[in-house]
């Protein structure tokens, strides 16, 4: 029986969900409270910014899994109503997530779906010599534009976007990537701490360990990389159920877990890399398994009966505050993600 079926989302008025039902559940009521597209666009958090399409890459993992036609519908509608554009700055990687539901749309056949604006964005972007550490030194974008370029080539069939995302993305690699711990640090500002103390921010880890299920999701077989990614990819989920706390939530503070209760967003975004590990083959299920079953649970518990998905830490760059009151559409998505694959545990 799926995981899905008796793992008991939730409980409303007293009776069990399926994740299909909490899923639309976490979606409908996000959708109803947007946050980020009410924000002007000058000020990076518009409809075409990274933290509402963060929630569309959930979104689209939720169609995809579920088939169900409201993520569909919602995912066309978003896309036309932002003229298929990006984000407006051409060197930050965070304005680059929003494509990754263009392509998608496209590579499904959506009739609406144009690529002409996102591709004349990267091939500007491309005109200039970069460097990986220098474009992406952040980890995050790890996780909004080597897919976007990834499933740009898949589309289009030049190679050379390709050849660029993986010349960046292990030069970032280089920077951020501590080979001891199997973690990221956020940016450079984390490599050499004064007291001693690494740090390693849970939804920064969760932006790279879920960018690489999804990059891995596109990548050619053949590609002449592809394997070091995927020993990335289990390194990484080594090394974080390795400190899972026993609840099943990350704390904010991967190697030093003092929160008293654990963070959503991250810890979702973990539950939907190892379990799209363990449905690809790539994970040991017998191994794995139990962590995402702890995580799922965990999460559960973090959804209120309207459908908010609390503990999710704010917009941020390390470790910080969060309760149940807090959220936003990036742990929403990352939520949505996470049941996309949860539900396929048989």
């Amino acid at each position: 029986m799926a995981l899905g079926l008796w793992l008991g989302a939730a409980s409303v008025n007293g009776a069990a969900e399926t994740t299909d039902a909490v899923m639309r559940r976490v979606f409908d009521w996000q959708v109803a409270n947007l946050w980020s597209t009410q924000q002007p666009v000058e000020h990076r958090w518009g409809p075409r910014g990274w933290v509402h399409g963060a929630f569309m890459t959930g979104v689209m993992e939720a169609y995809r899994s579920t088939g169900d036609a409201a993520y569909l519908d919602y995912a066309v509608a978003r896309s036309e109503g932002n003229g298929w554009e990006l984000g407006p700055r051409l060197e930050h990687a965070d304005d680059y997530v929003i494509g990754q539901t263009y392509l998608e749309l496209h590579a499904m056949g959506v009739a609406s779906a144009e690529l002409g604006p996102l591709q004349a964005r990267v091939d500007e972007l491309l005109a200039d010599e970069h460097v990986g550490r220098e474009l992406w030194w952040w980890c995050d974008a790890l996780y909004m534009a080597p897919q976007t370029l990834a499933k740009l080539a898949a589309e289009t069939g030049e190679g050379r976007y390709l050849e660029t995302m993986d010349a960046w993305y292990w030069d970032t690699h280089a920077l951020l990537y501590d080979e001891a711990e199997g973690l990221f640090f956020r940016d450079k500002r984390f490599l050499d701490p004064e007291d001693g103390k690494k740090v390693f921010w849970s939804r920064g880890n969760g932006w790279v360990i879920a960018g690489l299920a999804r990059l891995l999701d596109v990548l050619p077989a053949e590609h002449p990389t592809r394997a070091r990614y995927l020993a990335l990819y289990r390194e990484m989920a080594a090394a974080l159920v390795k400190v899972q706390p026993a609840d099943g939530l990350w704390r904010a503070n991967l190697l030093h877990p003092e929160a008293p209760h654990g963070e959503a967003s991250g810890s979702a975004f973990f539950c939907y890399a190892l379990a799209w590990g363990i449905n690809q083959g790539v994970l040991d299920a017998a191994e794995y398994r139990p962590a995402v079953e702890r995580t799922w649970a965990a999460l559960l518990e973090c959804v209120t009966p309207e459908g908010k998905l609390g503990w999710v830490q704010p917009i941020g760059f390390a470790p910080d505050e969060y309760d149940g009151t807090t959220w936003q559409e990036y742990g929403a998505g990352a939520f949505l993600a996470a049941g996309s694959q949860v539900r396929l545990l048989e």
